[in-house]
């Protein structure tokens, strides 16, 4: 698995950049290096209309000021940045701000790089289920939850043929709570979580065949099965017999 996220962060350090443009001023990004802890990022600040010399200020989040340079000509600014993994989603959002004699440019658009510099795949996809007997007949409740994986994260349940019964995106770590007749579909089902980096997918569950589902009606609505209630009874009247027996031997 780090195998694979070295390689999609390698894929985003050759790709160009990725920019955001507003009031005359851009700012872009490109991973120059990946590390296993570590990045280091190029954010370019440019305002092609403004006058020479431009100061081009890039600023953190609440207009925090990370660094500054004066341009003597129509090259953009250019920003080198050491991210590590512990950096917080506030601490990735930068915008550029520039003045010259023409006045002043931005801020811009802001720039948030955490979802595509820290992004998880998801993994670990847990799906619980339970049967239950309602107005309607025998329902299956299923929760489905990914111990990892960046969000936003989108779960589905899938049916037999893989047809898609119903989808949620719950809050990140709240797990999706589906409810299904089991009229409604039958052969398997099971519980398919996606991000914007991959998809993962709960072992398939499979549905009672028709004739069971008959059987599965009565003992959900309470009823004991057979083969229990012979057995309860077998018990009972054994402890009755050893109940009588000691009464017996105490001469009452």
């Amino acid at each position: 698995m780090a195998l694979l996220q070295l390689l999609l962060f390698a894929m985003l350090a050759a790709c160009g950049f990725s920019e955001e443009q507003t009031e005359g001023i851009t700012i872009a990004y490109k991973v120059l290096e990946v590390y296993p802890q570590s990045r280091r990022v190029l954010i370019t600040c440019d305002a092609p209309e403004a006058s020479q010399p431009i100061t081009y200020s890039l600023l953190a989040s609440r207009g925090i000021l990370v660094a500054k340079k004066v341009v003597h000509d129509s090259v953009p600014a250019s920003f080198n940045i050491n991210i590590t993994i512990k950096s917080s989603p506030d601490l990735l959002t930068y915008s550029c701000q520039a003045t010259s004699n023409s006045g002043t440019y931005g801020p811009s658009s802001r720039l948030q790089m955490y979802q595509e510099l820290w992004a998880k795949p998801v993994s670990q996809l847990q799906a619980d289920f339970v049967l239950r007997h309602g107005d309607s007949g025998p329902t299956v409740e299923l929760s489905c939850l990914a111990s990892s994986g960046s969000p936003p994260i989108t779960y589905r349940l899938v049916g037999n043929g893989g047809r898609v019964l119903a989808q949620q995106r719950p809050l990140h770590g709240k797990p999706a709570n589906f409810s299904l007749p089991l009229s409604q579909t039958t052969g398997w089902f099971q519980c398919e979580a996606e991000n914007d980096v991959g998809v993962d997918s709960s072992a398939r569950i499979p549905l009672p065949r028709a004739e069971a589902r008959a059987k599965l009606v009565t003992t959900l609505a309470g009823e004991l099965p057979l083969t229990p209630t012979c057995i309860l009874a077998g018990s009972l009247v054994s402890i009755a017999v050893i109940a009588s027996r000691m009464l017996s031997s105490t001469g009452l």
